[in-house]
């Protein structure tokens, strides 16, 4: 692999990172799904489990929505195109996440997950 400092291979580099990240979040918000059908169809004993990771996993998807946003403002301040780079709803991408995220806790909270052992 060659290491080109030019600004062009940077901002490819940038958006090959920002491609396999936002996949990354696809993947999550699937496997959100999948929890909330388990949770849905009583099946709650992964999701008990999961409890602290589904905070962590909030944390850690605003922390990757504004570090998005920061390298999307820097390659839009890079680009030459007229237009710039199109942005992603990066908003309501967040507010999903916390809404799916809300919708699981609530769940939890609610009491419908049933106690098993612990």
């Amino acid at each position: 692999m060659t290491d080109d400092p030019s600004p062009e291979a940077g901002g490819a580099a940038a958006w090959a990172l920002l491609e396999e990240a936002e996949e990354h979040y696809r993947r999550t918000i699937r496997a959100l799904n999948e929890l909330i059908e388990e949770i849905e169809a009583g099946n709650s004993e992964r999701a008990r489990m999961l409890r602290g990771a589904l905070n962590d996993l909030g944390k850690a998807a605003q922390t990757a929505f504004d570090e998005r946003q920061r390298v999307e403002r820097r390659l839009n301040a890079e680009s030459e195109s007229e237009g710039g780079i199109q942005a992603l709803d990066l908003e309501q991408a967040r507010l999903e996440v916390g809404r799916r995220l809300d919708r699981l806790r609530n769940t939890l909270d609610a009491g419908r997950v049933s106690g098993g052992v612990e």
